[in-house]
C-alpha cells in the first residue's frame, strides 16, 4: 500500500498584459520618464505597482504619441547631459521649463522610470539606442561636439568635448 501524496495547490502565474510590456521594453529611460509625466501618475512620491507604472507608462505615450515621446525623451537626456555639465543656457532651460514645467513631477516620473527599466529591462534594440540625447535651441559646443573654455584672463582657452554631440567619443575614451 503507497502512503498517502502530500499535494500543494500552486497559483499559476498570471499572464502579464504582454502589450503594455512590449510598450514599456521598448522606450528608453527618459521616454519612460516623459511618458510618465504627461500621463495620470499622481505627482507625490509614493511606490506604485510595477503593473499600475506600465499602464501610465503605456497612457504616457498614447496620448503624446510614440515619435514625439522619443523627440522629448531625446531632448530630456539632452538636457540632463548638459546639467550634469553646467552647460545649460538660457534658451535651453527656457525650452525645458515650457516643455516641463512641474519640476517636482518630472524627479518622480525620472524615479519611476529609473525603476522600471530595472525592472522591466529594455528590449536589445532600444538598449542601443538608450543614449540618444538632442538639444532643443543653440548647443553650446554650435554644432563642432568641443566646447570652449576661457579659465582666466591672459590663459589660453580650453575646449572640452560635448556631453551631448561628441559622447560615442567619450565613452570610447571611457572604456580604454
Amino acid at each position: 500500500m503507497m502512503p498517502e501524496t502530500a499535494t500543494t495547490t500552486r497559483i499559476a502565474p498570471q499572464p502579464m498584459d504582454v502589450t503594455t510590456l512590449d510598450i514599456v521594453m521598448g522606450l528608453t529611460g527618459a521616454e519612460r520618464a516623459v511618458a510618465l509625466y504627461v500621463s495620470d501618475m499622481p505627482s507625490g512620491r509614493r511606490r506604485h505597482s510595477d503593473e499600475q507604472v506600465r499602464a501610465w507608462i503605456a497612457q504616457g505615450v498614447e496620448r503624446l504619441g510614440r515619435e514625439e515621446t522619443a523627440r522629448w525623451g531625446a531632448f530630456f537626456r539632452g538636457y540632463r547631459l548638459l546639467d550634469l555639465s553646467g552647460l545649460v543656457t538660457v534658451q535651453i532651460q527656457q525650452r525645458h521649463e515650457q516643455r516641463f514645467p512641474k519640476t517636482g513631477r518630472l524627479v518622480a516620473a525620472d524615479q519611476q522610470a529609473a525603476n522600471s527599466v530595472y525592472g522591466d529591462r529594455m528590449s536589445e534594440e532600444t538598449r542601443l539606442r538608450n543614449h540618444v540625447a538632442e538639444v532643443d535651441g543653440d548647443c553650446p559646443c554650435r554644432g563642432t561636439r568641443r566646447i570652449r573654455m576661457n579659465l582666466e584672463e591672459g590663459c589660453d582657452s580650453l575646449a572640452r568635448m560635448c556631453p551631448v554631440h561628441a559622447q560615442d567619443a567619450i565613452r570610447r575614451m571611457a572604456r580604454a
